[in-house]
């Protein structure tokens, strides 16, 4: 870091090598996002960067937490941004700062908050104005935020990102240019960067003139770093993100890229040579509902776990990985980028298991109903962006349930319900589950129906879309819905609930009742309240789905643990001391949630959980986490 006092010319990105107050420098950058570590952890995620050999800290910013209703801002607890700069400029790091607006980072809509889709005519990431207005807003009140924390400034900030790698969406030249001012019209005076996979065609569309292109990737970094040079020949060269692992999909295997793997693609970048930026360093996790999904030949949600098989595990554990990087860093990185004597790397954290407790009590979703009030009454379904509430700015996340009465009984014994389901629906007549669709599948045969059955339809909002593509590459595709409707851009198709008409057999189904189960934490303080909680005698005659309660006590200054939901679970949320711990779903890969110990307490404790199909008796904490089956990540691009 520069010395006190001395005047700041910030980072150069000219010649053959990054300068910072006019010495050369080699970036040596670790992403970690504040949004996905308990800020408890913050210190420790960063100690524990620096002590590896880096030099930076990176991370993204979330536009959908940080301004959940339109012009309501939140930079509070977890989403402390000033508190995360003050606690890197503290430790000595530099940061490059990713704000968005689009983030992409597997976080539900690539960090894009729901809202804006209430307007029917919204164009994401395009200078189509109201989207425009919203990120200038967000901007407006993120920005002044930052800016004291630019190097310049005598902050830790040396770079910052116009969105994020916009040459795989590409669909408007005017857009980048368009960010880029937007920033800079706050006061951002640090070099400007973007970032787009290695792909000649990909950073060609997502470059803006005079403004650093960097790479991402971790695959063949010699022809990646390469065809960058040709580029962009009188500049230095940036591997933006390193792919140190990869995400994982629900029913799917979970990713490892193999230490020799990694030992390879990290020493080819260091000595080409090419500063680098580990995404993820240290993932962490997806809490709550936040996880996104992908959109490659298939919708495929991601799990809550963010492990990625970084460096850092999911629990800031070093793992073989950490200390490879560690050696390559001493060995290959340019002279004077990596202290000459690291500081000793901080131990793991303490882990505990506990349990197995008991399940004590249970509330059936239909006394759980009576906690939200009286439902939205409307002829048509609705999305769950477009419901009149949050002071108008609909529902973002969780579960809505749509209710109707049957006017008549159906000509025939058998019919058939058709629906465009967004993701997952459990389907009940007068309360029994009468099957499930999704996505994919959006018609289901009943039979029997009669008047005056009650017909409900729960749907899972998955978590929505970050990135999309089909397989040959292409961005912009068409997909034809269950229904027959033609769906648009993937980043535009990413209203949730039910979308369109509910039809038995042809006919439309009409006048509705709509229950958002938002889980909020003013929810569970009604729910907890209420006088319909049941003592539990027997998990196999509950019926489902239902909450479930669970007391019990940490005698002892809590650690870090892992909650085991593979033992006789099914699928749902886990929310503990009123804190979302994410989902859970027996399918895996993913078999334990992420517990840090500054979310239990010392003595009495409550976990709420939200079961949809498999209660059972008790629940355990595990010291070891379990991701599941592993696969080798194929080092091909997206």
């Amino acid at each position: 870091m520069a010395t006190e006092g001395m005047e700041r010319s910030g980072l150069v990105a000219e010649g053959e090598n990054f300068t910072l107050d006019g010495k050369p420098v080699q970036l040596l950058s670790g992403a970690i996002n504040y949004f996905r570590v308990p800020r408890e952890y913050w210190r420790d995620r960063m100690l524990k960067l620096k002590a590896c050999g880096l030099n930076t800290l990176e991370t993204y910013v979330c536009w959908n937490l940080h301004e959940p209703e339109k012009g309501k801002f939140d930079f509070t607890g977890m989403l402390d941004i000033a508190a995360y700069l003050q606690e890197a400029a503290n430790l000595g790091l530099w940061v490059i700062f990713r704000p968005g607006p689009y983030i992409c980072a597997e976080w539900d809509y690539g960090g894009l908050p729901s809202w804006l889709l209430r307007d029917p005519k919204m164009q994401v990431r395009t200078t189509y104005q109201p989207y425009m207005d919203a990120v200038e807003r967000f901007f407006d009140a993120l920005l002044p935020i930052v800016k004291p924390f630019q190097y310049k400034e005598g902050g830790p900030i040396i770079a910052v990102q116009v969105e994020n790698e916009y040459g795989s969406y590409a669909r408007d030249d005017k857009y980048l240019s368009a960010v880029k001012q937007v920033i800079q019209k706050s006061g951002v005076e640090e070099l400007l960067l973007t970032s787009d996979g290695g792909q000649i065609e990909r950073q060609e569309k997502g470059c803006i003139p005079g403004v650093l292109m960097t790479a991402n990737f971790n695959f063949n970094p010699k022809k990646q770093l390469g065809a960058l040079k040709k580029m962009q020949p009188n500049r230095p060269l940036m591997v933006m993100e390193f792919w140190s692992g990869w995400f994982d999909h629900w029913g799917r295997d979970h990713h490892k890229l193999h230490v020799e793997k990694f030992e390879q693609l990290l020493g080819d970048i260091l000595r080409f040579p090419s500063s680098v930026n580990f995404y993820m360093f240290h993932g962490g996790t997806n809490f709550g509902f936040m996880n996104g999904a992908n959109y490659i030949n298939g919708y495929k949600p991601d799990v809550t776990s963010y492990d990625y098989d970084a460096p850092l595990s999911e629990a800031g554990d070093p793992t073989p990985k950490y200390y490879k990087t560690r050696e390559l860093l001493k060995t290959l990185a340019m002279k004077g980028s990596v202290a000459n004597e690291l500081p000793e790397v901080p131990p793991a954290t303490e882990k505990s298991s506990y349990g197995p407790f008991p399940v004590e009590k249970y509330i059936t979703f239909e006394d759980a109903l009576k906690v939200l009030g009286e439902p939205i009454k409307s002829e048509t379904v609705m999305s769950m962006e477009m419901l009149p509430i949050n002071n108008d700015n609909g529902q973002s996340y969780g579960y809505i349930l749509y209710r109707h009465k049957l006017s008549e009984t159906p000509a025939t014994e058998s019919v058939t319900l058709k629906c465009d389901v967004r993701d997952r629906a459990q389907i009940f007549v007068n309360s029994k589950e009468s099957g499930m669709l999704n996505w994919r599948v959006g018609e289901i045969a009943l039979s029997g129906l009669k008047e005056n059955d009650i017909l409900d339809i729960l749907v899972e909002n998955q978590g929505r879309v970050n990135f999309a593509q089909t397989m040959d590459g292409v961005k912009k595709f068409v997909l034809e819905s269950v229904t027959g409707v033609m769906r648009g851009d993937a980043l535009l198709d990413q209203r949730k609930g039910l979308v369109g008409e509910v039809l038995l057999n042809t006919t439309p189904l009409k006048t509705w009742e709509i229950f958002p189960l938002e889980l909020k934490p003013e929810f569970q303080t009604r729910l907890m309240e209420s006088s319909d909680w049941q003592e539990l005698t027997d998990a196999a005659e509950v019926p489902f789905p239902a909450f479930h309660l669970v007391n019990f006590t940490v005698p002892e200054e809590p650690k870090d643990t892992f909650l085991d939901m593979k033992k006789g679970w099914g699928k749902g949320v886990a929310i503990l001391n009123g804190f979302n711990l994410g989902r859970y779903w027996h399918i895996g890969p993913q078999e334990t949630l992420y517990v840090p110990a500054p979310f239990l307490k010392q003595g009495d404790n409550q976990l709420l959980l939200f079961e949809q199909h498999i209660p059972h008796k008790d629940v355990v904490f595990t010291d070891t986490p379990r991701l599941g089956k592993e696969k080798e990540v194929s080092c091909v691009p997206l």
